[in-house]
């Protein structure tokens, strides 16, 4: 239960800053995108999100008290959440409804990824107080990292999206390379003997490395070669 309040209070603390960045977003204003319309794109995302990260822990951990419906629902007896299933998730969501709705996918792939690094730090802190020494190497070194890219994103590499310097879009895919990189990483390292790189959740880290640095490197480098 303690897991799920955590998880509400952040994605609260993701809407206003949502909200905040998006009032005053010079692009936003421009094509007329109403905050409302952003707010109900973050909360369906948030929906997504939470139960691709549900689904994908049961996937990761077949136990029988999260693989039958009852126990999938039942979060707050049977606690467990994938973060790499839910990134996917937000990600692919982003992407369709985004593109379903005419709305600019780069951009709104950026304001969500704002928002949530200026979330993400404090969840890890919540849970890290909660569960005071019963948290795992890889979740302290996360919520370390969590601390470190938060700061570089939002205070660096942010400045050269607002200032056009680096094209919409970018700003979250190299979040999204970094981050799941980083993720890789910690994972090999903290249980190297053990480390399997078939591993289901290792794989979908993969998939979500080499698919945001294609993109990434679509959109910086190949776009602006064609341009000349």
């Amino acid at each position: 239960m303690i897991i799920l309040l955590i998880i509400i209070f952040c994605f609260f603390v993701f809407l206003y800053n949502l909200y905040y960045i998006s009032h005053d977003d010079f692009e936003i204003v421009r094509k007329d995108i109403s905050i409302e319309k952003i707010l109900t794109f973050a909360f369906l995302t948030g929906f997504v999100s939470l139960f691709f990260s549900r689904l994908f822990f049961a996937i990761f951990n077949p136990l029988p008290q999260v693989t039958n419906p009852l126990g999938f629902l039942a979060v707050t007896y049977y606690p467990g959440y994938s973060l790499s299933g839910a990134v996917l998730g937000a990600s692919l969501f982003i992407y369709i409804y985004a593109r379903a709705n005419k709305l600019p996918i780069g951009k709104m792939l950026d304001l969500f990824t704002f928002s949530f690094l200026a979330a993400l730090p404090l969840g890890f802190l919540i849970f890290f107080i909660f569960f005071w020494g019963k948290t795992s190497v890889v979740f302290n070194s996360l919520f370390f990292l969590s601390v470190v890219i938060s700061l570089i994103f939002l205070k660096i590499i942010y400045r050269f999206s607002e200032k056009g310097e680096i094209k919409n879009g970018s700003f979250g895919l190299i979040f999204l390379s970094i981050f799941n990189l980083s993720y890789f990483v910690i994972k090999l390292f903290s249980d190297i003997r053990s480390f399997s790189f078939f591993d289901f959740e290792n794989i979908i880290l993969f998939i979500l490395i080499f698919s945001s640095l294609i993109l990434l490197v679509n959109l910086e480098i190949m776009d602006k070669f064609l341009e000349k």
